[in-house]
């Protein structure tokens, strides 16, 4: 069975949503449900992108969050087993994007598609309800980089707090045979988020409610975006400290901390992991090099194994690669 590779370049211009392939996302398939996002997190690299392709074609365009269609999808009669809700947008951005969230979950779930839901915005019941249904096909990450208000209104300004973030896992928790539940610790700003006191703060609070699992990784920015954050007092901090540019999945001139550092300094996370019997993975798709290491690494969210059986699973061609994985 071979791979659907077809690549839609982005969200379309008619503005629908739909499932595509998407080369940079751990070669799987994405779903999109806005363009745009409500966080304007100020190192995110994929939405800025999509706007500045839009705004291409629609000159007039402002910059809003526009909530995406939802006929094309919903005609769908052919679904791949896995897709990432969502690739450069939040799946619970606003509560526009979120009534379009529930309709999306619904079908996903009644067609048997895992899914890998990775968010910053607020599961109320309405979501939950829904995720109860097949908590079996749902693989949640919850981002939470740092506890610190000043850190996160400036960094990531549209996003929900640390303390409701907590309490979104903490809902989480609750719901028994969820596929999985990790707390995403990425991206990490050198010296700011990678502090002891932050990590440990983290990990202690997750800890209590039963959480066992963070994804850690480092930020990467572009130039434009490195250039940008170098004019910002709080920021000029962090760009100090990107001077290698990162051989991603996306092979895109992306700047993080040189490797040998990176690695040392989640060496030290995972030694606070282990107080607290917390398995710590890396993505292997934004830095490859984690590919030779000893961390355990995941693609979105599956290892090689898991993606083989679920592709043997599947009646149709949108399969997911596997040729990327050791």
């Amino acid at each position: 069975m071979e791979v659907n590779k077809k690549i839609n370049w982005g969200i379309s211009r008619d503005l629908q949503a739909d499932i595509r392939y998407e080369y940079n996302a751990c070669k799987g398939y994405v779903i999109d449900l806005s363009l745009g996002c409500s966080h304007k997190c100020s190192y995110c690299i994929f939405s800025p992108l999509e706007l500045k392709v839009y705004k291409l074609h629609n000159p007039d365009y402002n910059g809003e969050v526009l909530t995406l269609k939802l006929e094309k999808f919903l005609e769908r009669k052919e679904f791949p087993p896995s897709v990432y809700m969502c690739y450069s947008s939040d799946p619970l951005g606003n509560e526009d994007v979120k009534e379009s969230s529930k309709i999306v979950l619904k079908k996903l779930l009644e067609n048997n598609v895992n899914i890998l839901f990775i968010t910053k915005g607020i599961f109320d019941d309405s979501i939950l309800d829904i995720v109860k249904e097949r908590p079996d096909l749902m693989n949640i990450q919850i981002d939470v980089s740092n506890y610190d208000n000043f850190r996160n209104n400036k960094i990531e300004p549209g996003a929900p707090s640390y303390t409701q973030r907590v309490n979104n896992i903490e809902k989480l928790t609750k719901i028994e045979g969820l596929g999985s539940l990790a707390v995403r610790m990425d991206p990490l700003l050198p010296n700011i988020d990678d502090t002891n006191e932050n990590v440990e703060k983290i990990l202690k609070d997750i800890s209590i409610l039963g959480v066992n699992e963070v994804v850690v990784g480092y930020v990467v920015l572009t130039e434009n975006i490195k250039n940008k954050w170098s004019n910002d007092k709080y920021t000029k901090q962090v760009t100090e400290l990107l001077t290698e540019k990162t051989p991603t999945i996306s092979q895109q001139a992306l700047y993080s901390i040189p490797f040998e550092d990176k690695v040392k300094r989640i060496e030290k996370i995972h030694e606070l992991c282990k107080k607290y019997d917390i398995k710590l993975s890396v993505c292997g798709c934004k830095d490859e090099r984690f590919k030779k290491t000893d961390f355990e690494w995941v693609c979105h969210p599956f290892n090689r194994e898991v993606r083989e059986k679920l592709n043997k699973q599947t009646s149709n061609n949108m399969v997911m690669d596997t040729d990327h994985l050791t």
